[in-house]
């Protein structure tokens, strides 16, 4: 007949430190990535979407002081 033993001792995994360097290299690599995740974001993001559509009216805009644009010269051949 097999060996009986506690279920508590069955359940147990090897005594050590393999399981805590595994999650620690882990957390530092997932630290590492979100640091570069978010230098990377921040450097490619455009500007707002505020400043983006007041830039926009001011091209858009016309005074009344601003004569129309004439038409433009045709290219010669």
């Amino acid at each position: 007949m097999p060996e009986q033993l506690p279920t508590d001792a069955a359940r147990q995994g090897q005594r050590g430190q393999p399981v805590l360097i595994v999650l620690l290299a882990s957390l530092a690599v997932l630290a590492v990535a979100l640091v570069g995740l978010v230098s990377w974001q921040g450097a490619n993001s455009p500007k707002d979407y505020a400043s983006l559509s007041q830039e926009a009216a001011r091209h858009t805009a016309v005074s009344p002081t601003t004569p129309p644009n004439p038409a433009p010269a045709p290219k010669p051949q």
